[in-house]
């Protein structure tokens, strides 16, 4: 199971409000989708090396909680995920459990897509992988077999749009 080895974390204050009707933190967004809540996000392919002791090291949450602060997504914290060889190369980003929270989210989710570093780039098949690949958390990586899959049951939830309105 993966440790949570290398967070940074902000104040969680904001209170959870229904967003109002044509809220654009919606936008592309189906409200029977589920996704894991908190809003967390999921991001691949950091760069990690061979340490001395043969297990793999890697990027550092604080460094990539600041840059994504600084491009206006506002992560509540990153957190790197390790498996027993180290560093997996993984990290999963929690948001704040708000409406604006879920803005952001969406809003990190859809300037990987632009880039073509979103999930169906990660995962097409024959692509040279470069970079970061970043994505929200739904139903299908919730349910994976991996130290992203324990993580996401352990911290969160699934929950769809509608639910959360209710």
């Amino acid at each position: 199971m993966g440790s949570l080895v290398e967070h940074s974390s902000e104040d969680d204050s904001a209170s959870p409000s229904k967003p109002v009707k044509g809220d654009s933190s919606l936008n592309g967004c189906s409200h029977d989708e589920k996704l894991v809540w908190p809003w967390t996000g999921i991001l691949v392919n950091i760069p990690t090396t061979r340490g001395d002791d043969g297990r793999s090291v890697g990027g550092n949450g604080s460094k990539l909680r600041d840059e994504f602060i600084m491009r206006g997504f506002n992560p509540k914290r990153v957190v790197s995920l390790w498996n027993h060889q180290g560093h997996s190369g993984t990290a999963i980003v929690e948001f704040n459990k708000d409406w604006p929270g879920l803005h952001n989210a969406m809003s990190f989710e859809k300037a990987y897509e632009a880039d073509h570093h979103g999930k169906k780039d990660w995962y097409a098949p024959n692509k040279e992988k470069s970079s970061l690949y970043a994505w929200v958390a739904r139903s299908d990586d919730y349910n994976l077999n991996n130290v992203v899959g324990e993580i996401l049951r352990k911290l969160g939830d699934l929950k769809t749009i509608s639910e959360m309105m209710e």
